[in-house]
């Protein structure tokens, strides 16, 4: 089989030719909307679909395939695994349409260009994050019948991590996630995708979450992220991994890899929120302090918060490299990636 990207192709590598190739493929789908869709819809769909981004959660759907087939990714794997990767995208791309309305975040820029309620307008906007998330799993039927006895692990793990158990439920409790409001602590239900998997293995590994100091307004800012900002994130990789034969402990390790890897995006975020500009995020910075959120930095300071990104990177890499992986050169390179990132 021809390898279209190899386990010691470094990872800008990775990212640089799957962002294109994802580009592309998104383009294709809006290229196939243009005779069913009404122009202004449409033109809002690509205005945030293809919107400048390094596409990691569709690159994280071709690593968590090629991390089971020894770490490198096969020209063949790479064109059954995208409609999986495009969903992610196409849901990705709705949540922050929706996130940016007034009625939620009211955020004015994203990716250094307005958002789309103000390119557009609020109906519109909302309208193409409707079309966009009954899109991703139009998109994901089309896994085809090589991978027909998966299709319904697949739009299992989707709809929960996009859902109200999932990101939706994330984002309900973040719009009123202050200091003075108290929320109670949701579980984790990564295993509840797989109720094969044996429910001591799964509670074993989720006993590494969090910590039992924490106070208890903590310990529900880590359920809300993870729910929010992580599920999306562990549904890219637990697909890919599916979708590519994976065993049953295989993909929970790998969910939990995008669990950690979710919260670490979400804590540099907060970092990143006080240490850098509107100019270097493309969006505004500083607004959740200002609406009294709750947040990793001024909850445990920048210090504390830059020292629990580092053990949610050794957490995460305590899944990905043992013996249930190869070469899981491309996983490991991320985490470091998502750590040091400036914007």
């Amino acid at each position: 089989m021809s390898e279209f990207l190899k386990y010691s192709d470094p990872l800008e590598l990775w990212i640089s030719t799957l962002g294109v190739y994802v580009n592309r493929e998104l383009e294709k789908v809006c290229e196939n909307l243009k005779n069913e869709v009404p122009q202004r819809l449409l033109d809002s769909i690509r205005y945030s679909l293809l919107a400048p981004g390094k596409r990691v959660r569709p690159i994280l759907v071709y690593l968590g395939g090629s991390a089971v087939h020894g770490g490198s990714l096969t020209l063949e794997l790479l064109q059954k695994l995208t409609p999986a990767a495009l969903a992610v995208e196409m849901i990705h791309a709705y949540s922050l349409i929706h996130d940016d309305l007034p009625a939620m975040d009211d955020d004015d820029f994203r990716r250094g260009r307005p958002t789309n309620h103000r390119h557009f307008d609020e109906a519109t906007a909302i309208l193409a994050g409707d079309a966009l998330q009954t899109l991703a799993f139009e998109t994901l039927e089309k896994i085809g019948e090589d991978f027909a006895e998966n299709t319904v692990s697949c739009f299992r793990i989707l709809s929960r991590a996009a859902g109200a158990s999932g990101m939706v439920g994330g984002q309900m409790d973040d719009m009123f996630f202050t200091r003075d409001a108290k929320r109670p602590v949701l579980p984790i239900t990564l295993y509840g995708c797989f109720p094969g998997i044996d429910n001591e293995f799964c509670q074993r590994k989720l006993q590494k979450f969090g910590n039992s100091s924490w106070t208890s307004e903590l310990r529900a800012l880590e359920s809300m992220q993870d729910r929010k900002t992580g599920a999306l994130i562990a549904a890219a990789v637990m697909l890919g991994s599916v979708l590519a034969g994976a065993s049953e402990e295989q993909i929970f390790s790998l969910g939990l890899y995008g669990q950690y890897l979710g919260l670490m995006f979400q804590i540099t975020d907060d970092l990143l929120d006080v240490t850098s500009s509107a100019e270097t995020m493309g969006k505004a910075v500083g607004k959740d302090d200002g609406k009294g959120k709750v947040t990793w930095v001024n909850h445990l300071g920048i210090q504390d918060s830059q020292k629990y990104v580092e053990r949610l990177n050794q957490l995460a890499r305590e899944e990905v490299a043992n013996p249930l992986f190869t070469q899981p050169v491309p996983l490991l390179a991320l985490l470091d990636y998502v750590a040091h990132r400036t914007h």
